[in-house]
């Protein structure tokens, strides 16, 4: 536009050349830290328009309107004048961006009507000139400091597309102090990328001459780099710090150098039970259990850290609500650059579990072990027992059939000798003694027989078969028994009376050869669901020898006999009991049964 008179006034009032002239096509936006400064930059801006007799419109709070009123008035401009000509409006800022604000939202259409009408307004102020216009916002400002960021962003858009249709110079204004934190860089820039020119503060544009701005912008970036490295290398401490701080198998949390929490994860929160705000400050030495404080394993194992760099550990640690777990504790001591010792790391986890498999292993190792002595010892009784009843059986066989039958074949053989020479009488006696002889023969390998089983239990039952035997023991061993047993005492399923049978004769075996009584008695009982066999004698009782201290599972170690009655009653879950004094023992085996195998009335 061609330049009208300018008075005096107006030529010491020219724009110095960082702030666009009032007649510049484009958006600018001035950033600030000091009111005056502002204030002298808009006086020059507005002031020249008025100067070259074109409008300016201010938009600004009610501190900045009067400060530029006040400010052009003292430089020779008739403010009052140009507001009655129509080429200076003044509006707030508030009040003018309610008019175009609904709901918290702007309105473009309402935007356009409103500022539209107001620059208009001012175009026509002189008739059939065309002026020029100048326009200061603040109205973005208060949008940025109330937090509208992305209003206030809209909003530096809403003028740019009103420029398109209207011939207007504009200039925005931000206090620098809005972009002091790190994350404002970016709304920084999205901020002067809405603009056509951006002005520094006073303190670059106060810089005489290009060499002092060339200076200044060398040191910025020298800066501007150091302050990069600066934010990286705290970005990455927050990202490893986000990272502990996530991690959850893991307490990991630091100490102060007395041994206070100063950090806390979410991994610390889990195992030990601590919120953060519970045990920042306190001790570390309070998750541990009173045996360790006692012994003051909490300090030792700092010196520890801070003797040898680190220190390793588990043990039992205690949660905030009392109950213990097993951790693996490393604890490491930290050191400045200058070597300085500043605290320490903690790192703990809740190895509770891995040490209950291990000990579940540890102890399935020991049940093994132990269950392979018992086979072991269960093989040698096995070995014993069938020596012990192969001598038995050779005893038996030896002592009665043996004689007999070497007495039968001597009375054969003087029968073969005296053939023709004995009288009939002194044949027939020698036959007849032959064939007592293999009568009783028969009588002995029957009674072996019986002794290894006794058909008697397997057709009539455990109570003909005791009788049975009872009858025999006595005539052969000299010992008075009686047999108590109830009439209707019922059949038991045939392992069980056969177990029963191989105690009862183990039992007996046991008061002929050391009891030393003259009697014993037998009773067999049902008694609550469990069939009970008690043998009683009255002899001189059990050997010190084979008293509680020398027992194994509870049954007195008197050799292969009782343990193989012992195994019996175990293979049947029953059990075998030995009651003993100096006036007798008392065996009392005991199996229990299925409700089905069991009739009323058999109880004792």
């Amino acid at each position: 536009m061609s330049a009208r008179t300018t008075s005096s006034e107006s030529a010491k009032s020219a724009p110095s050349p960082q702030f666009p002239k009032h007649d510049h096509a484009g958006h600018a936006v001035q950033f600030y830290k000091e009111d005056s400064v502002l204030l002298a930059d808009l006086g020059r801006f507005i002031g020249s328009a008025l100067a070259a007799g074109d409008a300016g419109i201010v938009v600004a709070t009610k501190v900045h309107r009067d400060g530029l009123a006040s400010l052009l008035n003292s430089r020779g401009f008739d403010v009052e004048k140009a507001s009655a000509q129509g080429r200076y409006i003044a509006l707030d800022a508030a009040e003018t961006l309610s008019k175009f604000m609904v709901e918290g939202q702007l309105n473009r259409a309402l935007f356009n009507e409103v500022i539209g009408r107001v620059i208009l307004q001012a175009k026509s102020a002189v008739p059939g000139e065309e002026l020029s216009v100048a326009v200061f916002g603040e109205m973005v400002a208060l949008l940025w400091a109330d937090g509208e960021v992305e209003t206030a962003i809209q909003l530096e858009q809403l003028w740019n597309d009103l420029a398109k249709s209207l011939d207007f110079s504009l200039c925005c204004a931000y206090p620098m102090n809005s972009f002091s934190r790190e994350q404002d860089s970016l709304l920084f820039e999205r901020v002067c990328q809405a603009h056509t020119l951006v002005i520094p503060t006073e303190s670059y544009t106060a810089l005489e001459n290009d060499e002092q701005r060339l200076r200044n912008i060398a040191s910025l970036q020298q800066k501007a780099e150091a302050l990069q490295d600066k934010n990286n290398l705290r970005d990455s401490e927050q990202r490893f710090r986000h990272l502990v701080e996530a991690v959850r198998d893991y307490a990991i949390f630091m100490l102060d150098t007395e041994g206070r929490v100063i950090t806390w994860n979410l991994g610390a929160e889990r195992i030990k039970g601590y919120a953060a705000s519970e045990i920042i400050g306190q001790h570390f030495s309070r998750f541990y259990p009173e045996e360790d404080l006692r012994a003051g394993k909490p300090q030792n194992e700092l010196e520890i850290a801070i003797r040898e760099g680190r220190v390793e550990d588990e043990g039992w640690r205690v949660r905030k609500d009392g109950s213990k777990f097993w951790a693996n504790v490393v604890i490491t001591a930290l050191r400045d650059d200058a070597g300085s010792h500043i605290g320490f790391t903690k790192v703990t986890r809740d190895n509770t579990e891995r040490m209950l498999v291990l000990k579940a292993l540890r102890d399935s190792r020991r049940e093994l072990h132990d269950s392979e002595d018992s086979l072991r010892r269960l093989s040698l009784h096995l070995l014993r027992t069938q020596d012990e009843e192969r001598r038995r059986i050779g005893r038996d066989l030896h002592d009665s059939l043996g004689q007999t039958l070497s007495v039968l074949k001597m009375k054969l053989d003087s029968l073969a000798t005296s053939v023709g020479s004995d009288t009939i009488a002194a044949r027939n006696q020698n036959i007849a003694v032959c064939a007592n002889l293999a009568e009783d023969c028969i009588k002995e390998v029957r009674t072996i027989a019986y002794l290894l089983y006794p058909p008697m239990l397997e057709e009539m039952g455990l109570k003909s078969a005791i009788s049975w035997y009872l009858d025999g023991f006595s005539k052969r061993s000299g010992i008075q028994t009686s047999f108590d047993i109830a009439a209707d005492f019922s059949r038991l399923p045939r392992h069980v009376e056969t177990a029963i049978f191989r105690v009862l004769q183990e039992s007996l075996t046991n008061v002929h050869r050391h009891s030393g009584s003259k009697v014993a008695h037998v009773r067999l009982f049902n008694r609550g669901g469990t069939t009970v066999l008690e043998v009683i004698d009255e002899g001189h009782g059990l050997p010190s020898q084979y008293s509680a201290e020398s027992r194994q599972d509870g049954v007195p170690v008197l050799g292969v006999g009782l343990r193989g009655m012992e195994e019996r009653m175990r293979q049947l879950g029953g059990g075998l009991e030995l009651l003993s004094s100096p006036r007798g023992t008392t065996v009392i085996a005991s199996v229990p049964l299925e409700p089905s195998t069991i009739t009323a009335g058999n109880s004792a």
